[in-house]
Formats: C-alpha cells, sequence, structure tokens
C-alpha cells in the first residue's frame, strides 16, 4: 500500500473545498453559518458538511479559525493569487519530471495560441540561460 502524501499548498482541492475557499476569498472573514448560506445559493449543501470542511481546510493550512462565541471565524491564510500560484507550481513540476518532453512543448504550444508575446518572452529567456546570463532578471 503506498503511502499517503502529506497535504501541502501545492495540491489541488476538491470541488467542495474549492467552493468554500472562493466564498472565503471572498469575504474578509466567515462563520460557517455564512459559508452555507452562500453554498445553498448555488446548490443545497448540509451545514454539517460545511463545517467539517471548513475544519479540514484550516487543519491543512488554508484557513486560520478563530474559537469565538457563539461561531468560530474562518480567514484565509492564503490569497488565491498564491494558491493559484503554487498549484500551478506543483502540477507543472510534477509534469515535467515524469513527462518533460510533452509537457514543455503542450506548454508551449498552449501559449503560443494564446500570446505570441509570452512565446518571444521565453525566448529571451531561454538565449539568456544559454548565454549564462540570469532570465529572472
Amino acid at each position: 500500500m503506498a503511502a499517503r502524501r502529506k497535504n501541502t499548498l501545492g495540491e489541488v482541492l476538491g470541488p467542495l473545498e474549492s467552493e468554500i475557499m472562493e466564498v472565503v476569498w471572498e469575504s474578509a472573514e466567515v462563520t460557517v453559518r455564512d459559508v452555507h448560506r452562500q453554498l445553498n445559493k448555488r446548490k443545497p449543501t448540509a451545514y454539517t458538511t460545511v463545517m467539517t470542511t471548513l475544519g479540514r481546510l484550516a487543519d491543512k493550512g488554508f484557513l486560520t479559525r478563530k474559537e469565538a462565541q457563539p461561531a468560530h471565524i474562518y480567514n484565509a491564510r492564503i490569497s488565491r493569487e498564491q494558491y493559484a500560484k503554487s498549484t500551478v507550481k506543483s502540477v507543472v513540476d510534477w509534469l515535467v519530471s515524469h513527462f518533460p518532453d510533452p509537457a514543455v512543448s503542450y506548454f508551449i504550444d498552449r501559449v503560443e495560441k494564446e500570446d505570441q508575446d509570452v512565446i518571444d518572452r521565453l525566448r529571451d529567456a531561454i538565449d539568456q540561460r544559454k548565454s549564462g546570463g540570469d532570465a529572472a532578471e
């Protein structure tokens, strides 16, 4: 049996976790009731499911939990942008380490469809690396 991986910020959230994080990111702070109310506008979700999922997101390090009376208050520990960067980094790192040629080739093809300027910047960065310069400048 494979060892269970530790949860990291780079892991992709499940569908309900993602929905809940979107609600949290839209507010400065939330309670279970706040999130439950927002989710129920889209589809019925059990209050206890929301409560459990918020607790798990706090345990994973995505949220902070202030134990207040009468309800716990949750805040995002990371921004939507930080989460996106971390997730993209994890996914791309995994793909490049396991499938380097197809991953890089697809990435270039996909970016090229969107913006030729990005391809030009990538080409410049590669040229800088080849010449011994720092591409991060």
